[in-house]
């Protein structure tokens, strides 16, 4: 039955968090009849999303100095409430219920010493509380906004890798762009996304945009999710004060790759890119068009850059066009037969729309997708399902002949 816990239960604890461990209850004593040794593992109880989220707004009330003292008060307030909502009748409370009782006093919050962090930490940030139950991703959320807060105080060498974490949830939060609540927060989520708005960032200014942003995060696709999730271990350590730094925001690969498309796009009337969105074979004169375009630009800095980010063995034709797309023109007069036909039906009009739409939107298509949703939807077979034999190696290969400008490779199912 051994084998049973071997299984591998994806997203057990959460997107991402699979099963990494079993227990084996040998009553029978069959490891001692084997001579097996199974080495016992000492392991501390995983802390939930709530306590540790506790515990680094404890640390970061600490951390805040006299500059900040709007966002510390906010930030006791917050612990305070925490604290005074626990229902005193519940079994764990109890054990603690005179710690407990202490610090439902707000005033005795304003004066805490190293004893007090950790009476906190260790009596009361475990315990249940009466709080309304909120979302996981806003809390994840909440959780990273406050670790990038204090290493904006501490200088930290985290703070790039948080700041991008943030720019990763902002980019997913702007492509729902037609959900009204994050219509309303596009200025924000824009901003926030540009380097300006980092470079003298303070714990006020993430405060304000965790507070604007929380609730539109579960809005996030499950792919995107993933990146909300974190898992810092808090260590309560000596506190002191400090001024909040002037922080250098450094080399970032998600903001140079938002730089680089954001340039192609605009420069898509480039004539050697205008051919790439009209389907036109390139020249080798062409090309080094586009390598001179890219490579002087002070947008791309270099080619030694842009192959730091993307790689040596780019292709500069597909990269291109999957940015800029395709002329719709130039996909409706390749499918023309289809289109100006009088004896298709409905649906295999649609099925090369949707083709055409496809083609606008990435440049290039895999095969494969003919047999995929939303193709699927028109007929359960998906392209033989809706054309005929011949009709269908003949899409096929107007498809192809897309992938070919560019040399795209797919792989064949």
């Amino acid at each position: 039955m051994i084998g049973r816990g071997t299984r591998l239960c994806p997203d057990l604890f959460g997107i991402g968090d699979d099963k990494r461990e079993f227990l084996i209850f040998d009553l029978c004593g069959n490891f001692e009849y084997f001579e097996q040794q199974v080495t016992e593992k000492e392991q501390k109880p995983r802390e939930s999303l709530t306590t540790r989220l506790f515990k680094a707004r404890l640390v970061l009330s600490q951390q805040l100095n006299q500059d900040n003292k709007t966002l510390q008060e906010y930030i006791l307030d917050n612990l305070h409430e925490h604290i005074s909502s626990m229902e005193k009748e519940n079994f764990l409370v109890r054990r603690q219920l005179n710690i407990v009782e202490e610090f439902t006093d707000r005033k005795r919050w304003n004066r805490l010493n190293s004893q007090d962090l950790n009476l906190i930490n260790n009596s009361l940030a475990t315990l249940p509380n009466g709080l309304p139950t909120e979302k996981r991703l806003s809390k994840e959320f909440d959780l990273l906004c406050t670790q990038l807060q204090l290493a904006i105080l501490e200088q930290s060498s985290n703070f790039i890798r948080l700041r991008d974490k943030v720019r990763d949830i902002l980019h997913g939060l702007e492509s729902k762009r037609e959900i009204p609540m994050v219509k309303a927060k596009l200025p924000l989520i824009e901003e926030v996304q540009g380097e300006n708005w980092w470079t003298d960032v303070t714990p006020a200014m993430v405060e304000t945009l965790r507070r604007q942003l929380r609730d539109l995060v579960p809005l996030l696709d499950r792919q995107q999710q993933q990146i909300v999730y974190t898992n810092f271990i808090d260590e309560l350590e000596d506190i002191s004060k400090q001024d909040v730094p002037t922080h250098q925001t450094g080399f970032s690969p998600y903001q140079y790759k938002k730089k680089v498309e954001t340039y192609i796009c605009n420069n898509e009337n480039h004539l050697a890119i205008a051919k790439l969105k009209r389907n036109l074979t390139l020249t080798e004169s062409d090309l080094e068009s586009i390598e001179e375009m890219l490579f002087n630009s002070p947008e791309i800095e270099s080619r030694e850059r842009f192959e730091e980010v993307y790689g040596k063995n780019i292709n500069l034709k597909l990269f291109i066009r999957k940015l800029v797309g395709l002329e719709r023109s130039a996909a409706k007069q390749t499918f023309s037969r289809y289109l100006q036909g009088t004896n298709l039906t409905a649906s295999q009009i649609r099925f090369i729309e949707t083709i055409i739409d496809h083609l606008t939107q990435n440049g290039v298509m895999d095969v494969g997708l003919l047999y995929e949703t939303p193709f699927t939807d028109l007929h359960y077979e998906g392209l033989d399902g809706v054309f005929g034999d011949t009709d269908a190696s003949e899409i096929v290969e107007l498809v192809q002949s897309f992938n070919e400008t560019v040399g795209a490779m797919f792989e064949i199912a």
